[in-house]
């Protein structure tokens, strides 16, 4: 850009920080600060989510008050000089010489100050800047600031780019709520030409009247110019004027999503009297047209396209909020590789260069005002007015500052505000707040849809007092994690697809998608049996399978319901949550596709490779974290998308199985002793994988009721498996609210069975079973089943009969009787004799339920 137009200077090294002074002596120039630490921008002093079951010794979670300090050039004279924050968390109070510039509210969206004033020539200007993400309890200066509450971190601090921008005093508006200034979007469109809208804001700093001359041009992505305007704009003293000019683009080469993402370029150019010019700001131009009907889905350029995807949070491991462009690229790259093509960027405005990336990639964005779990201060019902003032600012920052991304298909008013409210946790009255919002977002950007996520509404046949907001906005996004919340077992995820219908049924007219569903998995906890037991959903364990299983059966349910027209995975990435304490990690959210630090994908990641890519073979072996394996038989699975898959065990051929729904699965592969090498072929790809079976050559143990296996007393037991009927669960059931105050939590008094000297059989039982069919070679075995009584008070309440292979049945087990007593374990032993590679147990109910802890399986 030539010497004379806008010049910026990133303002990234040279500050120092401290946490924690509560005054605001370090806003005087003459502060002493050289004790502080020294830190680049981005920067965040907050770091939170690790593994392991308890915060490591890097954890900073501290919330309050972070001040940065640097010093200024002032710029050439004649220049007025902007002070450009992309975000600052949460509330940012700005200095520059002991001159206060101002206050920004809200920690998503990028603000400017102008610093002109203040500045003082030379390089010794003293800019400081408090940021402060305290919890917003009341007297605070967040209360009022959205989001107040959310299954997310807010990271202090500056935590995206600072810039120092030097103008023209006749310069293209910089104080439109962090906008470009500069807005253009496509009035009318058709085969033959394109009519584009741009409107530039002109301002004026000086002290008397101006005439600049704009001019607009729209750029191919050749550089070639398509179309220009050039127009004389009057601009009163001290004072914005806005101009909006009309295009036409012959021929338009249309934006077309993953498939065509062509962009041309807006470049608005302000010139003085002289002909100098001054000011210039450039923009991306996509052209196309979005739709989306109630019925018939999403239509992109009039052509319907589904839309499948992943939402993103900002944040990743050991870096927080401070994010560089090669994360964001890394981030893209990997959604780009999972095969999606749409993002919701979860629950707030994110970073330009993310917005960029979706825009030259083709990627389709749900934008996100950050309005979560509440609509007012907890305890409060009505929104006060400082706080829809607020969120009503970031309504208007988020649509101004991404106006111009034709990647931006929505834009969202808020993320399930009603979640506090439904859990009791505060009285609420959303309704004002949310049309309000909806209205403002129609008049700020009429040529796109609204929407908003809902969880908490009343379900299709419920009948209560909860707030409906869905209908406010032009389309609604229900999130369901149907098989993961609710009755603790995967078993529900059937009832996906009839629950979508119904409350499509329920909304006619208003289009419907899938905001978010999923499950979390732990990378080093696995299961046999996905059906084995409970799943702990805020707790630990949570084995990986269980992430997997719930994204197969969800995928296949909603892939062919026409009328959904989206649904976004929550989420790409494993991220951080000060109210998450479960899988194999401490403060993250385990529903990721990703691990938290972007090194491991995990086996759903392939699952959604395969059903979603058609443009490269996709073959992939599950469990290669499961090393170590329980069972001698197991079933062996593969996500591609191919239509057969052949399988190999330490080249040994198992044969080819069909590939259904990307799922492909081998029953029953009887693993060698020792060392397994596996080997999946299908088409011109294959995939190999690793394991161990170094359990007794004919032995089985199974911890009953359980979705994780043991080593108990030198012997390693696999999780539930190979089970007929019945529902496992734990001995101690763990119930947390993971929005309730700290210490709120309620957990069942640990209860342990005595009479034992091996405890861990006796915390899960699998209750109602009717058989076990254990797959074991031909000959003798010993049987023997842990039993205990977890509830009844008497003998005589609970009692069936054990029948084995080839053996006499016993009757009339008592667990009570058997172990004198409620929570007593007891054992019994039964000989078998197998001739048709099954083993039997079989439990038939007289009093209560059947009732088992743990089998052993040991060859006589």
């Amino acid at each position: 850009m030539p010497a004379e137009a806008r010049e910026v200077q990133a303002l990234a090294d040279g500050w120092s920080f401290d946490f924690g002074i509560a005054d605001e002596l370090p806003a005087r120039p003459g502060f002493d600060d050289s004790d502080w630490a020294k830190v680049a921008v981005p920067h965040t002093w907050n770091r939170l989510g690790n593994p392991g079951t308890a915060r490591d010794a890097t954890i900073n979670a501290d919330r309050g008050m972070g001040w940065y300090r640097r010093t200024l050039c002032a710029p050439a004279a004649g220049k007025r000089s902007f002070l450009e924050f992309d975000a600052a968390s949460i509330v940012a109070d700005v200095w520059l010489n002991g001159v206060r510039l101002g206050r920004h509210e809200g920690a998503f969206s990028r603000f400017r100050l102008d610093a002109s004033a203040a500045m003082r020539p030379g390089c010794d200007n003293v800019l400081a800047v408090r940021t402060d993400n305290s919890k917003p309890d009341p007297g605070s200066a967040t209360w009022h600031v959205v989001p107040l509450s959310g299954d997310f971190m807010m990271f202090g601090g500056l935590y995206r780019p600072v810039t120092q921008i030097a103008v023209d005093p006749v310069h293209i508006d910089l104080m439109d709520h962090g906008g470009p200034g500069v807005y253009g979007h496509v009035a009318a469109l058709d085969a033959a030409g394109a009519e584009v809208a741009v409107r530039t804001r002109l301002a004026n700093d000086g002290a008397k009247a101006a005439e600049a001359r704009l001019r607009v041009t729209i750029l191919d992505a050749d550089g070639k110019v398509v179309a220009r305007s050039d127009r004389k704009v009057p601009i009163a003293a001290d004072a914005v004027a806005s101009d909006e000019t009309r295009l036409r683009v012959a021929d338009p080469h249309r934006w077309n999503g993953l498939a065509d993402p062509y962009l041309y370029r807006i470049l608005a150019e302000v010139r003085d009297a002289k002909g100098r010019l001054i000011d210039r700001v450039e923009q991306p131009l996509g052209i196309r047209t979005i739709a989306i009907d109630a019925d018939k889905g999403f239509f992109l350029n009039g052509k319907p396209l589904k839309l499948h995807g992943v939402s993103r949070h900002q944040d990743r491991y050991a870096r927080g909020w401070a994010l560089t462009k090669a994360d964001h690229e890394q981030d893209m790259a990997l959604i780009r590789d999972l095969g999606a093509n749409t993002v919701r960027l979860s629950h707030y405005n994110q970073a330009t260069p993310f917005y960029d990336l979706a825009d030259s990639t083709g990627m389709i964005l749900w934008a996100e005002l950050g309005l979560v779990n509440q609509t007012a201060p907890k305890g409060v019902k009505d929104t006060p007015p400082e706080m829809r003032a607020n969120a009503e600012m970031q309504m208007i920052e988020l649509i101004r500052q991404n106006y111009n991304h034709p990647s931006v298909a929505m834009w969202s008013i808020g993320n399930e505000v009603t979640n506090w409210s439904w859990k009791g946790l505060t009285p609420s009255n959303p309704r004002p707040l949310m049309e309000a919002l909806n209205a403002l977002a129609k008049r700020e950007d009429p040529t796109r849809p609204t929407t908003m996520a809902t969880c908490c509404e009343p379900l299709p046949g419920e009948d209560d007092d909860r707030p409906i907001l869905t209908g406010i906005a032009d389309t609604v996004g229900f999130n369901r994690y149907i098989g993961w919340y609710g009755k603790g077992y995967v078993d529900e995820v059937e009832d996906l697809a009839a629950h979508l219908t119904e409350l499509h049924r329920k909304f006619p007219g208003l289009p419907v998608s899938l905001g978010e569903y999923g499950g979390g998995g732990a990378l080093s906890q696995h299961t046999d049996n996905v059906h084995g037991g409970k799943v702990m959903n805020v707790s630990r364990p949570q084995p990986e399978e269980i992430e997997s299983y719930i994204h197969e059966r969800s995928w296949a349910q909603i892939k062919g319901l026409e009328w959904l027209y989206g649904a976004w995975v929550w989420q790409m990435f494993d991220a951080a949550s000060e109210v998450r304490e479960e899988g194999d990690t401490t403060d993250v959210n385990t529903k990721g596709l990703v691990s938290f630090d972007r090194k491991v994908k995990k086996d759903a990641y392939y699952f959604y490779q395969a059903a979603w890519r058609t443009d490269v073979p996709v073959l992939h072996l599950t469990g290669k974290r499961y090393t170590d394996r329980a069972y001698r038989s197991v079933d062996v699975r593969a996500y591609s998308n191919q239509p057969r898959a052949r399988l190999s065990v330490n080249g040994r051929d198992i044969g080819w199985t069909n590939c259904i729904d990307a799922v492909c699965v081998w029953k029953s592969v009887r693993l060698d002793a020792g060392a397994n090498n596996l080997v999946a072929e299908a088409g011109l790809v294959r995939d190999s994988a690793e394991w161990r079976y170094d359990g007794g050559a004919n032995d089985v143990h199974i911890r009953s009721g359980t979705l994780t296996g043991a080593v108990v007393g030198g012997v390693r037991y696999g999780s539930d498996n190979y089970f007929d009927g019945g529902k496992g669960a734990p001995l101690n059931r763990f119930r947390r609210e993971i929005y309730a105050a700290p210490g709120s939590e309620e957990q069942d008094p640990h209860l342990q069975v005595t009479g034992t000297d091996q405890p861990a059989l006796y915390e899960n039982y699998r209750s109602g079973i009717a058989a076990y069919r254990v797959p074991v070679a031909n000959g003798r075995y010993r049987v023997t089943l842990h039993l205990f009584e977890p509830a009844e008070d008497a003998a005589g309440k609970r009692v069936f009969d054990v029948a084995v292979s080839g053996g006499a049945a016993r009757r009339g087990v008592d667990p009570f009787a058997l172990g004198k007593g409620k929570l007593k374990a007891a054992t019994i032993v039964l000989p078998a004799r197998v001739s048709d590679g099954i083993l039997t147990i079989d439990f038939t109910k007289r009093v209560g339920e059947p009732i088992v802890s743990a089998v052993d399986i040991v060859a006589e």
